[in-house]
């Protein structure tokens, strides 16, 4: 008989003592996913949209903090520049055993397509532990880069998919792909960087991702375009950044986590896979939650109502 696993009740939420995410008891009479307390649907949790947030220190020092106001958050976003040597040493390594992570870095593309850097990667996804739930990605937004001249798409695709091919020859069952790319090449699509033109083709990308903010849309109008594209090509979606533009709008906050919840793609899913606040200001955006107690309110209420077990989750 496996060892019962001891809980102690803080704030509401139920933690292990031997490490792990938290759980929210489920309320009295409470239903299952998309309301508060009550978890996730009980269909192996591949229904679950897991709900986080990127924080202002890339290190995450500031994410417990912002955790305790706005989560509890099941999933974290984070970027490395460099492609570190193991899991544990990224930016991503403190997520373990605690949440879901949405990862991306910006190895060189040159070296990333030629192969020179296929046993660095193939080492680092070696060293993330099996139960680990994480999305990876490289050079994240590459269509924004491409339209700023930053580099060609001639350079950007045949990386993408190396990069995408070696993660998955790992074979590690909880480690899945994602291109993260913008919501406005969607609304407003340019020759040269159009999802279509970006897509590295069949088989190399397991969930779609999509940053969007409050200055071009909401809903459907911002993220439809997306949604379409990833139906499409037969995998889920998921929202890497979201955040508010210039002003607090805490029900255009709601809107989008409803509109998230309630909306698939492809793969079987009913909803986004992953759904991240950008609470930052790089880019010239509010940081969502930041330090504002009205959307650390709302943040919370979002997070408490997908809450869901990180360690059944399955895409």
């Amino acid at each position: 008989m496996p060892a019962a696993k001891v809980y102690v009740l803080s704030g509401g939420r139920l933690l292990p003592l031997a490490g792990g995410p938290a759980i929210i008891p489920p309320t009295a009479g409470s239903g299952n996913g998309g309301t508060p307390g009550g978890g996730d649907p009980g269909t192996g949790n591949r229904n679950a949209m897991l709900v986080g947030a990127a924080g202002t220190s890339l290190s995450g020092s500031d994410f417990p903090a912002l955790d305790q106001a706005a989560g509890p958050f099941t999933v974290r976003r984070s970027y490395d520049t460099a492609l570190p040597a193991t899991f544990a040493a990224s930016v991503a390594g403190i997520d373990v055993n605690k949440r879901a992570s949405v990862w991306s870095c910006k190895p060189d593309l040159g070296q990333l397509a030629a192969g020179t850097l296929d046993s660095a990667i193939r080492a680092f996804v070696q060293s993330i532990p099996d139960t680990h739930v994480c999305w990876l990605t490289c050079w994240h937004e590459p269509d924004g880069k491409i339209r700023k001249s930053q580099f060609t798409l001639a350079q950007y695709l045949p990386a993408f998919r190396r990069f995408c091919q070696v993660v998955k020859s790992v074979g590690k069952a909880h480690v899945y792909t994602t291109q993260i790319l913008e919501a406005w090449s969607g609304q407003q699509p340019k020759a040269g960087s159009t999802y279509s033109d970006l897509w590295p083709g069949a088989g190399y990308v397991d969930c779609y991702g999509v940053d969007g903010y409050s200055n071009t849309g909401s809903g459907s109008t911002l993220w439809k375009p997306a949604v379409d594209f990833a139906t499409s090509k037969g995998i889920p979606w998921g929202i890497a950044e979201v955040g508010c533009a210039t002003t607090a709008d805490t029900a255009w906050m709601q809107a989008q986590a409803d509109y998230a919840g309630a909306t698939s793609a492809g793969g079987g899913r009913s909803r986004a896979a992953y759904f991240c606040w950008f609470s930052n200001s790089t880019g010239g955006v509010l940081p969502t939650p930041g330090s504002d107690p009205s959307m650390q309110a709302k943040a919370k209420t979002i997070s408490q109502a997908y809450f869901t077990d990180v360690n059944a989750y399955l895409l």
